[in-house]
C-alpha cells in the first residue's frame, strides 16, 4: 500500500479534506457541509469510505480545527464538535494525527503561496526580520502570529477575534449598544464574520428604518444570509447592503490595525478567511486601508506596514498538509 498523507480544514459551514502522496500528487480532494454532521469522526468517516482511496496507508494526518487546540483536543467553535487525536488515530488506525488551530494552519501556509495567490493594499516598508499576522474573516474571525526563528517562521495561533469590540464612531457605537442588548460581551467576531456582517445589516435596516429588497430578504432566506448581503452590495441592487458592507469593511480594517499594533508586522499583515477575496473590489477602495492606518500619532508607524489579501481560498488545507507532512518527516527521523 502507497503511504499518504491526510489533511483537513475544518470549519463551522465547511469541511475540506485533502489526500496526497508524500511526494505532493493530490490522490482525493472532497468538500462536505460540517453541518450535516453530528461529529467530526462521522464526516471523517465518510471521506475514509470514498473507494478511490481505500488502497492507500496513511502515515500522518493534521487537522486544522476553527477552535481552541489543547495538546491533543479540540474543540470547533461554532459547532458542538470536540477531537481527541489519539482517539481518531486508534478509531480510523492512523499512524499519526496532529491537531492545530485552523488559523495556525493558515500562518503555515503562507510559506506555500505565489505572488498570483496574493494582492497587496498597501506596499508598506517590508522587514523579514520582524512578525508577521495574519487575520481572516470567515464563519468566525481567526487571527495568528508568524515570529522569524532564523530561516524559518515559528507560528502562534491565538483566539484574538474573541477580544472585545471597540467603536470608533457615534454609528458603531450605537451597533455596539445595540448587540450588547442581544448578546452581553460583544467581540469583533460579532461584528467581523458572515454572520457579523448580517447583524451590521439588520442594525442598519432596524436603525434607519430603510424599506428591505424583498429579493435580498429572499435569498437571504433561501442561501447563505451573508453571501446573499455581498452579492447584493457589489451588483449595487442593494443599497443597504452597500452600506452595511462598507461598515463590515471598515471594523475589519479597524481591528487589523489593532492587531498591526500589537505586533509590530513589519513582515506584513495577511487577509485571509474568504471574505477579503470575495469582496476584493470593495476593499480595493480604500476604507480598509483608512480605517486601519487610522490610529491617531501612530498612522506613520501604520504606513510601513505591508497588507496583503490572501486569494488561495485553501491556504488553510495547505498549511494543514505541510505540518502533516513535517510531523511524517519527523517520524522516519
Amino acid at each position: 500500500m502507497m503511504n499518504c498523507i491526510l489533511a483537513a480544514d475544518i470549519g463551522g459551514t465547511k469541511t475540506l479534506f485533502q489526500l496526497s502522496t508524500e511526494q505532493g500528487d493530490v490522490v482525493l480532494e472532497k468538500e462536505y457541509v460540517s453541518q450535516e454532521f453530528a461529529s467530526f469522526d462521522l464526516v471523517l468517516a465518510a471521506f475514509l469510505d470514498q473507494d478511490k482511496i481505500k488502497d492507500f496507508q496513511i502515515s500522518s494526518a493534521c487537522f486544522a480545527v476553527a477552535g481552541p487546540v489543547s495538546n491533543r483536543d479540540a474543540n470547533v467553535t461554532n459547532l458542538p464538535w470536540t477531537l481527541n487525536a489519539d482517539d481518531l488515530a486508534n478509531q480510523f488506525k492512523l499512524q499519526h494525527v496532529h491537531l492545530c488551530n485552523d488559523f495556525e494552519a493558515v500562518a503555515h501556509g503562507i510559506s506555500c503561496l505565489t505572488d498570483e495567490d496574493i494582492y497587496t493594499l498597501q506596499e508598506g516598508d517590508e522587514d523579514l526580520h520582524a512578525p508577521r499576522a495574519i487575520i481572516g474573516a470567515g464563519t468566525g474571525l481567526g487571527q495568528a502570529l508568524l515570529l522569524p526563528d532564523g530561516d524559518n517562521w515559528r507560528v502562534v495561533a491565538t483566539e484574538g477575534g474573541h477580544t472585545d469590540f471597540a467603536p470608533t464612531d457615534s454609528q458603531q457605537t450605537l451597533l455596539l449598544e445595540h448587540l450588547i442588548e442581544r448578546f452581553g460581551h460583544v467581540s469583533y467576531e460579532r461584528v467581523v464574520s458572515g454572520v457579523g456582517l448580517v447583524t451590521i445589516y439588520e442594525f442598519l435596516r432596524a436603525y434607519q428604518q430603510s424599506d428591505e429588497d424583498e429579493s435580498l430578504r429572499l435569498a437571504m432566506i433561501n442561501g447563505d444570509a451573508g453571501a446573499a448581503i455581498s452579492q447584493f452590495a457589489l451588483e449595487g441592487k442593494s443599497p443597504l447592503a452597500l452600506e452595511a458592507l462598507d461598515l463590515f469593511i471598515q471594523i475589519y480594517g479597524a481591528q487589523a490595525g489593532n492587531l498591526a499594533l500589537t505586533v509590530s508586522p513589519r513582515a506584513g499583515v495577511y487577509l485571509a478567511g474568504g471574505i477579503a477575496a470575495k469582496n476584493l473590489e470593495r476593499f480595493k477602495l480604500g476604507g480598509f486601508i483608512k480605517s486601519f492606518l487610522d490610529k491617531g500619532r501612530m498612522k506613520p508607524l501604520m504606513e510601513k506596514v505591508p497588507v496583503r489579501i490572501v486569494l488561495q481560498p485553501k491556504i488553510g488545507l495547505l498549511g494543514a498538509r505541510l505540518l502533516a507532512q513535517q510531523f511524517t518527516v519527523y517520524s522516519y527521523a
